[in-house]
């Protein structure tokens, strides 16, 4: 982005278009960072670097200008915000204010009290901070109100609430963790969101929820978190859930992934990696023993699938 965008020269048609705003976090977890951090959240920046427009009424972010000039043009040129009012500065400066303070909120029974209240705050960053103490000092207040809470479209909020869910591995809002695997709508970092939605239900599910994880458990995506987070989470589905195994040996079978071209050492090991792993699920999921070939190619990944697939 800096040096395919910011640096562009042809960039300073647009610098009166809009008010320019650098973020910087160094994760010291200082004042400052914190106070950095608070923006962070504000905009559910998890992955970086980010590059968006933001409405400066309400503090929606209305538009992503991608990293090229023309991009950035296009963003620019089809934003449009909000009328009114909105957000003002002295709002804003006491919703930051209150953030803060949960921040610093001390041990006992009245800082959870105040978190806890906090929840219903009108400001997103607030309900964060108070998501995130009662994750660690009352994760149950937090398991109580997954349903509720899941169904906001902020990533770090959905991120906490679903390591709750699966620490706690209460599967009231099972539904609603599907709903975000299938679709995760709202989220800037849609995979990680996934992930962390996955490894709840690898806690919660059913059999119900093995169709919902197929397809990332499936994917033979050896380079993506998401899949060997769907073929663990389908294992530990199989083994509490005497509906599941079948189904979830079915899936499986068709997760060997395909070898990278010659040359590629670094996929090559990132591809056998995965291939171990989908076969050690099977054997957990089946009880049978099938060899691994060596080498893992083409041809030993059809002949391993299909042994999977027919029975061993």
């Amino acid at each position: 982005m800096e040096r395919g965008l910011l640096s562009d020269p042809e960039l300073r048609q647009y610098f009166d278009d809009v008010v320019w705003m650098y973020l910087f976090q160094d994760f010291s977890h200082d004042e400052s960072d914190r106070a950095a951090e608070r923006v962070a959240i504000r905009f559910g920046i998890t992955v970086w670097p980010q590059h968006f427009l933001v409405d400066p009424h309400t503090l929606e972010v209305i538009g992503d200008t991608g990293r090229t000039l023309e991009s950035f043009g296009a963003a620019v040129r089809a934003a449009r915000v909000a009328e009114g009012p909105g957000m003002t500065a002295a709002g804003l400066a006491a919703s930051d204010r209150r953030a803060a303070e949960l921040e610093e909120l001390g041990e006992g029974e009245e800082a959870i009290a105040a978190a806890e209240r906090a929840l219903a705050d009108p400001d997103v960053v607030v309900r964060f901070r108070a998501v995130q103490r009662l994750g660690q000092a009352k994760p149950a207040a937090i398991v109580a109100r997954a349903v509720e809470l899941l169904a906001e479209p902020h990533d770090q909020t959905r991120f906490l609430v679903c390591q709750a869910v699966a620490a706690a591995g209460d599967a009231r809002a099972k539904g609603r963790l599907e709903e975000l695997v299938e679709r995760p709508e709202g989220s800037r970092n849609p995979n990680v969101l996934r992930i962390r939605a996955v490894e709840a239900l690898g806690r919660c599910g059913d059999a119900a929820s093995v169709a919902v994880i197929a397809p990332f458990a499936s994917s033979g995506e050896y380079f993506n978190g998401l899949t060997g987070v769907a073929v663990d989470a389908l294992v530990a589905i199989a083994g509490r859930e005497p509906a599941a195994p079948a189904q979830v040996a079915a899936v499986l079978a068709r997760g060997f992934p395909r070898p990278p071209g010659a040359g590629d050492e670094r996929g090559a090991r990132a591809c056998v990696a995965l291939a171990r792993r989908v076969h050690e699920a099977l054997r957990a999921v089946t009880g049978r023993d099938v060899a691994f070939p060596t080498p893992y190619d083409e041809p030993a990944r059809a002949t391993l699938a299909e042994r999977w697939r027919d029975g061993g």
